[in-house]
């Protein structure tokens, strides 16, 4: 059987019971969702068995609905008995109330025998009147004992190890796999006379290409369009073979026919079930603020627009100083602030501008590749990462598999994070040169910009906004394919529970990321309907398979800057960069400040990119550090500190209590400041200050007059050289807290990609919650988690399978993880021999 295959209409549950005894009833078998499972079991409804005698209704408690009945539970049964007291009237009798509800799952019979048959709620009628009354039951708390306790009956442990080996090979249960149904059937010939006339094919009208627009062209546009109207499945049954196939007039549009699903055909040749059939899936196109043309247009009118001020300054400094003073004192604040200060934090903010852009197009990029007509290989979409890649290796990255968006987005964030602030600040320079303003302190000096460096930073904005246009024009002329925003492993696991996708990860929870792209690497995924499904109708070609060959993702399960061989020069280099900054300024090593006044600034941008390196690292790994520590809440599964901006990410961290992260994320605003701070300090003579510092008061010797020959004012002086160290020291500090905090290696591999998230939840339990979400947005996922109820852990878990996995499941655990430790091996190492035998 197709394992695409969906699942049939829920039957009826009929109870057990002859007409003449009621001394059998049904068991909790029959209380479980068995729809889920009917293809499961050798291809028949599993047989319901008989019981022991009923118990008393003074400890009977309710069944707990099974997955995929909108509930969210377990689809372990409930109680050991699966029987549920009737509430009675006075004279014994049980209550009678009116129209059966219709989202209640099981209703008991009435029965006229005073058997115990009335104690069960899972029971329906022998196919009797809907019209005959029934018994009223009453609510009472539900206990998932079986959890703890596990089955209590051998029928009850057959029953699961059934489910379990079909898990095992391959065969998911539960709801999950259960496939895409089409929503909507129509002829090509209702859809041809349905569309607008201007719409419409014509033999003279021409294509895009040049030539005629043929019919089975216009369905396929039509069709496309009609799905994304409506945002549903669209099959479109062709006219020429209906008779063939098809008695029924499906000249009008009709629904989904529930006596015969529409297979799920990802492992087939075509999409749909027969071959005069096509069908279409609606591309949603959500993107993110930072990714819609308002915001790409105004970066762009940006990058022109500074690129002009840059140009009409240097031709306005030419014929008239910017500043002329012979004293800083003399120079007005507004002025003072503008000239030293304001150009450097307009570069630096320039550059946070295209840094969120580009995260959200490298975060985002997987999933438009996979919405593409025919998919991506598992090493150009899931098997891919960018975030946690170094900056500069990007972008070559990105042009090896393709990703022409990303590539452009990459080098404008870099050109516009690194060179525009060296470059602006290099433009301003003070004339004349330190010698000649030391030896007359009191001559008249001026503020000019550079002519070669002007020219330069107006041809790179020039270069940016080129790249904006050509990141514009990729961005508004795709589909992302996505609904809403995909926020963490509940995001992913959502859209993963629809299709087989899952079993492509198997044995793969403590795999490294070479073992899974070794396995992966020929296969080929899609984006359809909200959902991730693999696709083995276009294999890879010779010349991919040889492409991709080998992985370009780090073998240690622990990120770079978590690591020793990361954060300890970091932590060295920044307060190397501490010691050297008093060095620079008041030594007469000045002199190389004075020849390069952009090296302190280029340093600063350094410890910028390098932090930015640890508060990736640190937002990627928040959420399973979380889920490490055992019985972290529900929201966890929805927490993605990766789809925070930047500037967001202190705020939203500090209001969950996540300190740690909260400190990177002042950091990383920190460490903006400090590229100010260090580009003001480039051209300061901090003898000058030293020697005022050592005089006896501001008459003594020429130290007074000395201050004249820069453009720093004392106070300014000593308040940017004490923020830049504290903002040093802060740095520094927070980094050694991350390495002494997060060090320890606490999972198999680094959550990077989306194939190394779904290797770690392809066994979970927790899957079941998750069953018909693929759509539901993140917020609405975070609140139906809450309303589950469960706290959930990284570890080792029994799954479905009944074998022992390491990855994220809902609690109990049977062990947290610990790195060179196997559960599986320590405490049942003959589950693997039997999982290789079979």
């Amino acid at each position: 059987m197709d394992p695409y295959t969906p699942r049939q209409p829920r039957p009826p549950l009929r109870s057990n019971t002859s007409a003449s005894s009621f001394s059998r009833i049904s068991t909790v078998s029959d209380f479980t969702d068995l729809d889920c499972f009917q293809h499961d079991l050798a291809g028949r409804p599993p047989q319901a068995r008989p019981s022991l005698v009923p118990l008393p209704s003074s400890v009977a408690s309710q069944a707990q609905p099974g997955p995929g009945s909108g509930d969210g539970g377990h689809f372990y049964p409930t109680s050991p008995s699966g029987y549920s007291p009737v509430s009675t009237a006075a004279d014994g009798s049980p209550r009678k109330h009116g129209r059966h509800h219709p989202h209640r799952h099981h209703e008991a019979i009435p029965e006229e025998d005073d058997a115990g048959l009335g104690l069960v709620k899972a029971a329906a009628p022998f196919g009797g009147d809907p019209k005959r009354p029934r018994a009223r039951v009453s609510a009472l708390p539900t206990f998932d004992l079986t959890n703890v306790l596990g089955p209590t009956t051998k029928a009850d442990e057959d029953f699961l190890r059934t489910l379990q080996e079909q898990e095992a090979h391959g065969k998911l249960t539960g709801g999950l796999g259960r496939g895409i149904k089409t929503d909507m059937k129509v002829t090509r010939s209702a859809l041809l006379a349905a569309s607008p006339v201007s719409e419409r094919p014509r033999s003279h009208r021409l294509s895009l290409v040049g030539r005629p627009l043929s019919r089975a062209e216009a369905v396929k546009r039509l069709g496309q369009s009609e799905a994304n109207k409506r945002g549903e499945v669209i099959e479109v049954v062709m006219d020429d073979d209906l008779s063939a196939h098809s008695t029924v007039d499906l000249s009008l549009v009709s629904g989904q026919d529930m006596a015969e699903p529409v297979k799920f055909g990802m492992r087939q040749a075509t999409f749909a079930t027969k071959s005069s059939t096509e069908v279409f899936y609606p591309q949603p196109n959500w993107k993110p603020f930072l990714m819609r043309w308002p915001y790409l247009l105004l970066l762009i009118v940006l990058s022109l627009a500074l690129g002009v001020a840059v140009e009409v300054l240097y031709r306005s400094s030419t014929r008239k100083p910017l500043v002329a003073f012979r004293s800083p004192s003399e120079i007005p604040t507004a002025k003072y602030f503008a000239i030293k200060f304001l150009p450097t934090i307009v570069a630096v903010s320039y550059g946070v501008l295209w840094q969120v852009t580009n995260f959200e197009v490298m975060r985002l990029e997987a999933f438009y590749q996979m919405s593409r007509e025919g998919g991506a290989l598992a090493a150009e979409s899931i098997n891919v990462d960018y975030l946690t890649q170094f900056n500069l290796f990007r972008p070559f990255r990105a042009l090896h598999c393709r990703h022409y968006a990303v590539a452009v987005s990459s080098v404008a964030s870099l050109l516009a994070n690194t060179l525009v602030p060296t470059l602006g600040a290099a433009c301003l320079v003070l004339s004349p040169d330190r010698a000649a303003r030391t030896a007359f302190p009191d001559a008249e000096k001026s503020i000019l910009v550079h002519h070669a460096w002007s020219r330069c930073l107006t041809a790179l904005f020039c270069i940016i906004a080129v790249l904006g246009g050509i990141l514009f024009y990729q961005l508004q002329t795709r589909r992302s394919g996505l609904l809403a925003d995909v926020k963490g492993i509940a995001g992913l696991a959502a859209m993963a529970t629809v299709s087989h996708i899952l079993m492509d990860f198997k044995d793969m929870d403590v795999a490294t990321h070479q073992d899974i792209h070794s396995k992966l690497k020929d296969h080929r995924y899609v984006l359809r309907n909200s959902s991730l499904a693999p696709d083995d109708r276009d294999p890879a070609s010779t010349r991919e398979q040889a492409k991709y060959t080998r992985n370009h993702l780090p073998a240690n399960p622990q990120p770079l800057m978590l690591r020793a061989a990361g954060a300890l020069p970091f932590v060295a280099t920044v307060l190397v960069f501490t010691a050297l900054l008093p060095i620079a300024l008041f030594t007469r090593a000045t002199v190389l400040t004075d020849r390069a006044p952009w090296l302190l600034t280029a340093v600063a941008v350094f410890i910028k990119l390098s932090w930015g390196a640890l508060e990736t690292d640190v937002r990627l790994m928040e959420p399973y550090y979380l889920l490490a520590r055992r019985h972290a809440p529900a929201r966890t599964l929805a927490l993605d500190y990766t789809a925070v901006p930047s500037a967001w990410v202190a705020v939203r961290a500090a209001a969950n209590r996540h300190w740690l992260v909260a400190g990177v994320g002042l950091g990383t605003v920190l460490a903006e400041v400090l590229t100010v701070l260090a580009t003001s300090l480039a051209t300061v003579e901090g003898r000058v200050f030293i020697a005022l510092v050592r005089a006896r008061g501001p008459g003594d010797g020429g130290a007074a007059v000395a201050i004249n020959a820069g453009q720093e004012t004392v106070p300014s002086f000593w308040v940017s050289l004490a923020l830049a160290v504290s903002v040093l020291l802060y740095l520094a500090a927070v980094a050694a807290a991350v390495f002494v905090r997060r060090r320890e290696v606490f999972m198999p591999r680094q959550p990077n990609t989306i194939a190394s998230v779904l290797a770690y939840i392809h066994q979970s339990r927790m899957l079941y919650d998750f069953v018909g979400t693929a759509k539901l947005s993140n917020a609405a996922m975070a609140r139906r988690l809450d309303a589950v109820g469960k706290t959930y852990g990284l570890g080792w878990f029994q799954g479905r399978d009944g074998q022992s996995h390491c990855g994220v499941d809902e609690e109990e655990l049977l062990s947290g993880f610990k790195m060179g430790y196997d559960y599986s091996r320590a405490t049942r190492p003959w589950e693997e021999a039997e999982v290789n035998w079979l």
